[in-house]
C-alpha cells in the first residue's frame, strides 16, 4: 500500500509537525508501506521516499510549488500522478503560510478513487480576509466534512471536532526529538559553553517562537531572577504572524541585563536538541491555551525525564495523563517563578518529576501510533 504524506514542513525545514511526519513515515516503511512525503520548500516540491533507515529524495514536479487556493488542481494533478492508496494530510494552518489551497484536496480528490486522511495537529483558522468570521472556521473544517478518515492527536481536538458533528479516531503523536546524547556527553561541559556557573540555574524552552506559547512570559520570569539563564531551544518562527512576534522578542532581548542571560540555539541537531535538553535544570512550556497532548516539545521533555513546569489542559483527560509528571502553574510570571524556584530548591521532588515523565513518554510509542495508523488505512479503504 502506497501512502502519501502532504505536509506544509518537513526537516530540515524546522517545526513538530514536519518531525512528527518523518517519525511516522520512517516507522510505517519500516512495516512495510511504500511511504513518500511532499511539501514544499523556497517555491519548490520536495517529494522524500521513506525507509526505516532514513529519506531518499526523488524527482519532484516542475511545477512552481503554492498552498494557494489557486494552485490546489495544480496540486491534484501531482497528487494522481504519484497513485497514492492513501494521500494523507497532516494539517497545521500555519504550517502552509495561512493559505487554504491543501483545504480543498480531499474534496477535489473524492472522485479519482483514491482515499484521503487529514489528521490536525491544530484547529486554529487560515487567515483569509478582514471579518471573515465563519467563513474561516468553515474553511478549516471543509477537508474533515470531505475526507475518508479524520484524526486529532489529543483529547480538546477531539471534543470540538465531535461538537462540530465530526467524529475523528484519536491518534497522539510521539516525542519529535528522542533521548540520543552526543558521544562522551557531558553536562557540566554543555553548562558552561552556555555561560552557566555551578550556582546558577538553567531554564528551559524547545520550540518554534509564537504568541500562545508563552516565551515573552519566560522573559519576565528570567528578568527577575538574576541566577537564572533562559535557554531557548530553537526559537525560529514559521508564519508571518509568528515572525513578527519572534522578531519583537529579539528586540526585547537586547535590554541590558538579559541578552548575556537569554540564549537562542536557532536550529539545532536532534543530538543536539537532546543534549541541551539534558543540561536544563527545569523545562518551562508556559502555553496560553493549556499544556496539550499535540505538543512535540511536551512530549520530547517527557521522553527525556526533564522537570517541566507548564499550564494546566484544558482537559481533563489531559491533566490526568500528566498529573505527578508535571508541575503546573498558571501562565503568569509569579506563577512560573513560584513553581520552579519551589523546583530548584526540592532535589528530590525533581527526580520523582522526572521519572514519571519518563513512564508518561513510554505510553506514546510510535510503533504503537503507526500501528494505530494502518489499522485506520486497512479498514477504511
Amino acid at each position: 500500500m502506497r501512502i502519501l504524506f502532504i505536509t506544509g514542513e518537513y526537516p530540515p525545514q524546522p517545526g513538530g509537525v514536519g518531525d512528527y511526519t518523518q517519525r511516522l513515515a520512517q516507522t510505517l516503511a519500516s512495516t512495510g508501506y511504500e511511504v513518500m512525503t511532499l511539501t514544499a520548500a523556497q517555491g519548490r516540491w520536495r517529494l522524500w521516499q521513506a525507509t526505516s533507515s532514513g529519506d531518499k529524495a526523488l524527482p519532484t514536479p516542475r511545477n512552481g510549488a503554492s498552498w494557494r487556493l489557486l494552485a490546489a488542481v495544480r496540486l491534484v494533478k501531482i497528487v494522481r500522478r504519484l497513485r497514492p492508496t492513501w494521500c494523507h494530510i497532516q494539517y497545521q494552518t500555519g504550517a502552509y503560510n495561512l493559505q487554504i489551497g491543501v483545504n480543498m484536496l480531499p474534496l477535489l480528490l473524492r472522485r479519482t478513487g483514491i482515499a484521503t486522511a487529514i489528521t490536525y495537529h491544530d484547529l486554529l483558522p487560515p487567515y483569509l480576509f478582514p471579518k471573515a468570521g465563519p467563513v474561516r472556521n468553515w474553511v478549516t473544517l471543509l477537508p474533515a466534512r470531505s475526507a475518508t478518515a479524520v484524526v486529532v492527536t489529543n483529547p480538546e481536538d477531539e471534543a470540538t471536532l465531535r461538537a462540530a458533528g465530526i467524529q475523528p479516531r484519536l491518534i497522539p503523536i510521539g516525542a519529535n526529538i528522542e533521548p540520543s546524547l552526543p558521544p562522551d556527553y557531558d553536562r557540566d561541559a554543555w553548562r558552561t559553553c552556555l555561560g552557566v556557573t555551578a550556582n546558577e540555574a538553567l531554564i528551559g524552552y524547545f520550540g518554534l517562537l509564537s504568541p500562545g506559547k508563552g516565551i515573552d512570559l519566560l522573559i519576565d520570569v528570567v528578568a527577575s531572577q538574576p541566577d537564572w539563564h533562559l535557554l531557548i531551544i530553537g526559537g525560529g518562527a514559521t508564519s508571518p504572524t509568528d515572525r513578527t512576534y519572534a522578531d519583537s522578542v529579539q528586540q526585547r532581548l537586547t535590554m541590558t541585563g538579559l541578552r548575556h542571560r537569554v540564549i537562542v540555539t536557532g536550529h539545532v541537531t536532534a543530538t543536539q536538541v537532546s543534549a541541551y535538553l539534558s543540561a536544563c535544570d527545569v523545562i518551562a512550556l508556559p502555553f496560553r491555551d493549556g499544556a496539550s497532548l499535540r505538543r512535540g516539545s511536551l512530549l520530547a521533555a517527557l521522553a527525556h525525564g526533564c522537570v517541566i513546569v507548564t499550564t494546566p489542559p484544558a482537559s481533563a483527560a489531559t491533566a490526568a495523563a500528566l498529573t505527578g509528571a508535571v508541575q503546573f502553574a498558571a501562565a503568569q510570571p509569579d506563577a512560573f517563578t513560584a513553581a520552579i524556584s519551589a523546583l530548584l530548591d526540592n532535589p528530590a521532588a525533581r527526580t520523582r518529576l522526572g521519572e514519571a515523565a519518563r513512564a508518561v513518554a513510554r505510553r506514546f510509542d510510535w510503533q504503537l501510533i503507526a500501528a494505530a495508523h494502518s489499522e485506520m488505512y486497512q479498514a477504511l479503504r
